[in-house]
Protein backbone atom coordinates (compact mmCIF):
# COMPACT_ATOMS: atom_id res chain seq x y z
CA UNK A 1 0.00 0.00 0.00
CA UNK A 2 1.34 3.37 -1.04
CA UNK A 3 1.61 6.31 0.90
CA UNK A 4 -0.76 7.78 -0.83
CA UNK A 5 -3.28 5.80 0.26
CA UNK A 6 -5.92 7.83 2.20
CA UNK A 7 -8.47 5.16 4.04
CA UNK A 8 -11.89 6.29 6.36
CA UNK A 9 -12.70 3.30 9.05
CA UNK A 10 -16.27 3.43 10.23
CA UNK A 11 -16.76 2.10 13.77
CA UNK A 12 -12.86 1.81 14.27
CA UNK A 13 -13.91 2.11 18.16
CA UNK A 14 -14.96 -1.29 17.98
CA UNK A 15 -13.09 -4.75 18.10
CA UNK A 16 -13.18 -5.19 13.96
CA UNK A 17 -12.77 -1.40 13.36
CA UNK A 18 -9.78 -1.36 15.58
CA UNK A 19 -7.99 -4.17 14.06
CA UNK A 20 -8.78 -2.78 10.61
CA UNK A 21 -7.34 0.58 11.21
CA UNK A 22 -4.05 -1.07 12.53
CA UNK A 23 -3.59 -3.28 9.91
CA UNK A 24 -4.37 -0.42 7.14
CA UNK A 25 -2.23 2.11 9.12
CA UNK A 26 0.49 -0.66 9.53
CA UNK A 27 1.05 -1.05 5.64
CA UNK A 28 1.20 2.94 5.92
CA UNK A 29 -2.03 4.29 4.96
CA UNK A 30 -3.04 7.68 6.63
CA UNK A 31 -6.32 7.21 8.50
CA UNK A 32 -9.71 9.19 9.38
CA UNK A 33 -11.15 7.12 11.99
CA UNK A 34 -14.69 7.10 13.16
CA UNK A 35 -16.75 6.21 16.20
CA UNK A 36 -19.30 7.12 18.52
CA UNK A 37 -17.62 6.86 21.89
CA UNK A 38 -14.64 9.86 21.33
CA UNK A 39 -12.66 8.25 24.49
CA UNK A 40 -12.67 4.92 22.57
CA UNK A 41 -11.29 6.59 19.46
CA UNK A 42 -9.24 8.86 21.04
CA UNK A 43 -7.49 5.49 22.64
CA UNK A 44 -7.52 3.67 19.17
CA UNK A 45 -5.45 7.54 17.60
CA UNK A 46 -3.04 7.39 20.48
CA UNK A 47 -2.06 4.04 19.98
CA UNK A 48 -1.80 3.92 15.97
CA UNK A 49 0.23 7.62 16.48
CA UNK A 50 2.48 5.28 18.93
CA UNK A 51 3.39 3.19 15.55
CA UNK A 52 3.46 6.15 13.59
CA UNK A 53 0.44 5.86 11.36
CA UNK A 54 -1.24 9.71 10.54
CA UNK A 55 -4.46 9.53 11.63
CA UNK A 56 -7.00 11.61 12.41
CA UNK A 57 -10.79 11.32 14.31
CA UNK A 58 -14.05 11.92 13.60
CA UNK A 59 -16.84 11.44 16.36
CA UNK A 60 -19.93 10.56 15.66
CA UNK A 61 -23.32 8.30 14.60
CA UNK A 62 -22.75 7.12 10.65
CA UNK A 63 -26.39 7.45 10.28
CA UNK A 64 -26.15 11.48 10.62
CA UNK A 65 -25.46 12.85 7.48
CA UNK A 66 -23.61 16.29 8.98
CA UNK A 67 -21.05 13.44 10.62
CA UNK A 68 -20.52 11.66 7.57
CA UNK A 69 -19.99 14.94 5.60
CA UNK A 70 -17.38 16.32 8.14
CA UNK A 71 -15.77 12.86 8.33
CA UNK A 72 -14.91 13.00 4.94
CA UNK A 73 -13.80 16.50 4.58
CA UNK A 74 -11.65 16.47 7.92
CA UNK A 75 -9.69 13.43 5.60
CA UNK A 76 -9.69 15.50 2.56
CA UNK A 77 -8.51 18.53 4.26
CA UNK A 78 -5.69 15.98 5.90
CA UNK A 79 -4.60 13.62 3.75
CA UNK A 80 -6.42 14.27 0.91
CA UNK A 81 -9.16 12.24 -1.05
CA UNK A 82 -10.29 9.53 0.20
CA UNK A 83 -9.39 6.38 -1.81
CA UNK A 84 -10.34 3.66 0.96
CA UNK A 85 -13.60 3.35 2.68
CA UNK A 86 -13.97 0.84 5.03
CA UNK A 87 -18.02 0.26 6.41
CA UNK A 88 -17.57 -1.42 9.25
CA UNK A 89 -19.70 0.87 11.76
CA UNK A 90 -23.26 -1.74 12.21
CA UNK A 91 -24.83 -3.22 15.41
CA UNK A 92 -26.49 -6.44 16.14
CA UNK A 93 -30.26 -5.73 17.22
CA UNK A 94 -32.40 -7.66 19.99
CA UNK A 95 -30.84 -11.26 19.63
CA UNK A 96 -33.33 -13.47 20.61
CA UNK A 97 -36.82 -11.59 19.79
CA UNK A 98 -38.96 -13.15 16.71
CA UNK A 99 -40.86 -10.89 14.48
CA UNK A 100 -43.86 -11.39 16.12
CA UNK A 101 -42.50 -10.38 19.33
CA UNK A 102 -39.84 -7.60 18.04
CA UNK A 103 -39.46 -3.72 18.73
CA UNK A 104 -40.09 -1.56 15.96
CA UNK A 105 -37.93 1.11 17.20
CA UNK A 106 -34.98 -1.59 17.32
CA UNK A 107 -36.12 -2.71 13.58
CA UNK A 108 -35.46 0.93 12.78
CA UNK A 109 -32.09 1.56 14.58
CA UNK A 110 -30.39 -1.99 12.98
CA UNK A 111 -31.34 -0.75 9.67
CA UNK A 112 -30.02 2.93 10.13
CA UNK A 113 -26.47 1.69 11.20
CA UNK A 114 -26.06 -1.29 9.24
CA UNK A 115 -27.60 0.09 5.84
CA UNK A 116 -28.43 3.75 6.08
CA UNK A 117 -24.78 4.59 7.74
CA UNK A 118 -22.78 2.56 4.81
CA UNK A 119 -25.13 4.32 2.02
CA UNK A 120 -24.40 7.98 3.22
CA UNK A 121 -20.40 6.98 3.53
CA UNK A 122 -20.36 5.49 0.33
CA UNK A 123 -22.62 8.49 -1.37
CA UNK A 124 -20.54 11.02 0.80
CA UNK A 125 -16.61 9.02 -1.17
CA UNK A 126 -17.83 8.27 -4.66
CA UNK A 127 -17.49 11.60 -6.49
CA UNK A 128 -14.31 12.22 -5.37
CA UNK A 129 -13.42 8.79 -6.23
CA UNK A 130 -14.82 8.65 -9.45
CA UNK A 131 -13.28 11.83 -10.27
CA UNK A 132 -9.52 10.21 -9.23
CA UNK A 133 -10.59 7.16 -11.35
CA UNK A 134 -9.87 5.04 -8.32
CA UNK A 135 -11.56 3.75 -5.15
CA UNK A 136 -12.53 1.23 -3.02
CA UNK A 137 -15.76 0.64 -0.74
CA UNK A 138 -15.35 -2.48 1.36
CA UNK A 139 -17.97 -3.14 3.87
CA UNK A 140 -18.69 -5.92 6.52
CA UNK A 141 -21.31 -7.87 5.55
CA UNK A 142 -21.87 -10.79 7.15
CA UNK A 143 -22.86 -15.01 6.84
CA UNK A 144 -26.15 -13.76 8.78
CA UNK A 145 -27.00 -11.82 5.26
CA UNK A 146 -27.10 -15.68 3.60
CA UNK A 147 -29.73 -17.43 5.78
CA UNK A 148 -32.68 -17.18 7.85
CA UNK A 149 -32.08 -16.74 11.48
CA UNK A 150 -34.75 -17.28 13.70
CA UNK A 151 -34.56 -14.53 16.36
CA UNK A 152 -32.42 -12.10 14.57
CA UNK A 153 -34.56 -10.98 11.44
CA UNK A 154 -33.64 -7.21 11.43
CA UNK A 155 -30.05 -8.06 11.36
CA UNK A 156 -30.38 -10.85 8.72
CA UNK A 157 -32.38 -8.30 6.81
CA UNK A 158 -29.84 -5.64 7.40
CA UNK A 159 -26.83 -7.45 6.35
CA UNK A 160 -29.04 -8.82 3.20
CA UNK A 161 -29.60 -4.87 2.36
CA UNK A 162 -25.98 -4.21 2.93
CA UNK A 163 -24.46 -7.00 0.52
CA UNK A 164 -26.84 -5.68 -2.18
CA UNK A 165 -26.04 -1.84 -1.65
CA UNK A 166 -22.14 -3.23 -2.44
CA UNK A 167 -22.76 -5.29 -5.49
CA UNK A 168 -25.17 -1.90 -6.78
CA UNK A 169 -22.46 0.21 -6.08
CA UNK A 170 -20.57 -2.32 -7.89
CA UNK A 171 -22.78 -2.63 -10.90
CA UNK A 172 -22.62 1.00 -11.57
CA UNK A 173 -19.10 1.92 -10.94
CA UNK A 174 -17.83 -0.41 -13.25
CA UNK A 175 -15.44 0.41 -15.36
CA UNK A 176 -14.30 3.55 -13.91
CA UNK A 177 -11.42 2.86 -11.35
CA UNK A 178 -13.82 2.48 -8.70
CA UNK A 179 -14.59 -1.08 -7.06
CA UNK A 180 -16.51 -2.28 -3.93
CA UNK A 181 -16.86 -5.48 -2.13
CA UNK A 182 -18.79 -6.79 0.87
CA UNK A 183 -16.91 -9.08 3.62
CA UNK A 184 -18.19 -11.47 6.04
CA UNK A 185 -15.16 -11.08 9.17
CA UNK A 186 -15.90 -14.17 10.01
CA UNK A 187 -16.87 -15.67 13.63
CA UNK A 188 -15.64 -12.71 15.91
CA UNK A 189 -16.14 -12.04 19.34
CA UNK A 190 -16.76 -8.33 19.27
CA UNK A 191 -18.52 -6.71 22.39
CA UNK A 192 -22.12 -6.85 21.90
CA UNK A 193 -21.47 -10.67 21.26
CA UNK A 194 -19.34 -11.22 23.62
CA UNK A 195 -22.24 -9.77 26.29
CA UNK A 196 -24.38 -12.19 24.83
CA UNK A 197 -22.38 -15.15 24.98
CA UNK A 198 -21.99 -14.03 28.58
CA UNK A 199 -25.80 -14.20 28.98
CA UNK A 200 -25.93 -17.10 27.58
CA UNK A 201 -27.92 -15.78 23.80
CA UNK A 202 -24.85 -17.61 21.55
CA UNK A 203 -22.55 -20.33 21.65
CA UNK A 204 -18.65 -19.20 22.36
CA UNK A 205 -17.73 -21.97 19.57
CA UNK A 206 -19.85 -19.84 16.56
CA UNK A 207 -17.23 -16.99 16.94
CA UNK A 208 -14.07 -18.65 16.77
CA UNK A 209 -11.96 -16.21 14.49
CA UNK A 210 -9.89 -12.84 15.58
CA UNK A 211 -10.39 -9.78 14.65
CA UNK A 212 -6.95 -9.18 12.89
CA UNK A 213 -7.95 -11.85 10.41
CA UNK A 214 -10.56 -10.04 8.94
CA UNK A 215 -8.28 -6.95 8.91
CA UNK A 216 -5.33 -8.22 6.97
CA UNK A 217 -8.59 -9.49 4.40
CA UNK A 218 -9.70 -5.89 4.33
CA UNK A 219 -6.06 -4.82 3.83
CA UNK A 220 -5.38 -6.82 1.08
CA UNK A 221 -8.61 -5.72 -0.93
CA UNK A 222 -7.47 -2.33 0.14
CA UNK A 223 -4.14 -3.42 -2.53
CA UNK A 224 -5.89 -3.36 -5.28
CA UNK A 225 -4.60 -6.96 -6.38
CA UNK A 226 -7.73 -8.19 -6.19
CA UNK A 227 -9.95 -5.78 -7.95
CA UNK A 228 -11.83 -7.96 -10.16
CA UNK A 229 -13.61 -9.62 -7.76
CA UNK A 230 -15.58 -5.83 -7.10
CA UNK A 231 -19.17 -6.83 -6.50
CA UNK A 232 -18.33 -10.10 -4.83
CA UNK A 233 -19.44 -11.05 -1.30
CA UNK A 234 -16.51 -12.83 -0.11
CA UNK A 235 -15.71 -14.73 3.28
CA UNK A 236 -12.95 -14.39 5.32
CA UNK A 237 -11.79 -18.20 4.87
CA UNK A 238 -11.84 -17.62 0.96
CA UNK A 239 -8.67 -17.85 -0.93
CA UNK A 240 -8.58 -14.16 -2.58
CA UNK A 241 -5.59 -15.24 -5.15
CA UNK A 242 -7.29 -18.07 -6.40
CA UNK A 243 -10.84 -16.42 -7.01
CA UNK A 244 -8.62 -13.44 -8.39
CA UNK A 245 -6.93 -15.85 -10.74
CA UNK A 246 -10.14 -17.37 -11.35
CA UNK A 247 -11.97 -14.22 -12.08
CA UNK A 248 -8.75 -12.77 -13.98
CA UNK A 249 -10.35 -11.16 -17.86
CA UNK A 250 -13.85 -12.22 -17.30
CA UNK A 251 -14.75 -8.29 -15.71
CA UNK A 252 -18.11 -9.20 -14.67
CA UNK A 253 -19.49 -9.18 -11.06
CA UNK A 254 -19.77 -11.78 -8.97
CA UNK A 255 -21.83 -12.30 -5.86
CA UNK A 256 -20.76 -15.27 -4.07
CA UNK A 257 -23.71 -16.16 -1.51
CA UNK A 258 -23.38 -19.99 -0.11
CA UNK A 259 -25.87 -22.05 0.78
CA UNK A 260 -24.85 -22.53 4.49
CA UNK A 261 -25.45 -25.49 6.87
CA UNK A 262 -28.73 -25.23 9.23
CA UNK A 263 -26.76 -26.66 11.15
CA UNK A 264 -24.43 -23.68 12.24
CA UNK A 265 -26.54 -20.74 10.81
CA UNK A 266 -30.17 -21.03 10.60
CA UNK A 267 -30.63 -21.76 14.16
CA UNK A 268 -32.41 -19.77 17.15
CA UNK A 269 -29.74 -17.55 19.10
CA UNK A 270 -31.72 -19.08 22.17
CA UNK A 271 -30.01 -22.45 21.19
Amino acid sequence: MTDRQVALVTGASGTIGRAIAAELGARGAALMITGRRGDVLDGVAGELRDQGVRVRTAVGDVTDSDHVAEAVARAQAAFGPVTTLVNNAGGVGAMGMSVADSDPLVWRDTLLANVYGPYLFSRAVLPGMLAAKRGRIITVASRAGTAAIPGAADYVVAKTAVTRLSENIAAETRGTGVVAFSLHPGGVASGPVQAAIEQGQVSRDRFPDPPEAAARMVADLADGKHDVLSGAYLDLHDDLAALTEARAGERRRVLRVLDLPDARHARPFSE
